[in-house]
């Protein structure tokens, strides 16, 4: 079987859309891997599937395939835009279900990840199905969007629906099992840190499996110390769905 960056396609309504799914070198169908779902930046949205490959985390495998001993599914939004829609996740979880029809995947072993925009994405995917993943890394994202003084920017798809009342507490009841660590760089501009601390905050006190690293002078792009980092990696592998 082909291995490494495979680019794959899905259907989508009337159209088909492609996306790429990393293959170990080593992979055998006999031995189910883990898999990761990888959920991009704003920068990476398209529709030729290779953009979400090239940076962050789609880079730490090609620098150090062996530190990824498992599957990686890579979908991507159709244009570039500031956020991940709901139909944008749910495509996600589409491509996700697809790899584990056709791979052999470790049901108990399935991870998710993001970066900014994508890291948002990450936890609306994780608000909504707590039950399917082991574990989440979330780097440089948010919850509540706000700007550098502390005000609320209007969300017209939310991570936490206003009705289920306020996001940070709802989270740490939802995910308040799931390991979570997040990375966040204090002098970020994008996203201000005040959100993660938050968030990270209320899973804490909840008792949630949480790490919360906050990285001193970093801005936005925090992205290479998480995926690059042989510690993060052994801990997202190691991770196994409780239950």
């Amino acid at each position: 079987m082909d291995t490494g960056f495979l680019t794959r396609s899905i259907a989508d309504g009337d159209d088909r859309r492609l996306y790429q799914v990393y293959v170990p070198s080593d992979y055998d169908p006999a031995h189910p891997l883990p898999a990761i779902l990888f959920l991009h930046g704003a920068g990476e949205g398209g529709r030729d599937a290779l953009l979400p490959t090239e940076f962050q985390l789609g880079s730490a495998i090609r620098r150090n395939a062996a530190r990824y001993p498992g599957l990686v599914v890579f979908p991507q939004v159709p244009s570039y835009q500031p956020v991940w829609t709901s139909a944008d996740v749910e495509f996600a979880l589409r491509v996700l279900g697809q790899v584990r029809d056709d791979f052999s995947v470790d049901p108990d072993r399935l991870y998710i990840t993001g970066v900014s925009t994508g890291a948002k994405a990450a936890w609306h995917a994780l608000y909504r199905n707590p039950e399917l993943f082991a574990a989440a890394l979330i780097v440089c994202g948010v919850v509540r969007p706000r700007r550098r003084d502390g005000t609320r920017i209007p969300d017209p798809d939310p991570v936490v629906p206003d009705a289920d009342g306020d996001p940070a507490q709802q989270l740490a009841h939802v995910l308040r099992r799931i390991p979570i660590w997040t990375f966040h760089g204090d002098a970020d501009p994008v996203f201000p840190v005040t959100d993660a601390r938050e968030v990270m905050g209320a899973l804490a006190a909840a008792g949630a499996p949480v790490t919360y690293t906050e990285l001193e002078g970093f801005g936005h792009d925090v992205w290479d110390v998480a995926y690059y980092s042989p510690d993060v990696i052994d801990w997202l592998f190691s991770q196994v769905r409780s239950g």
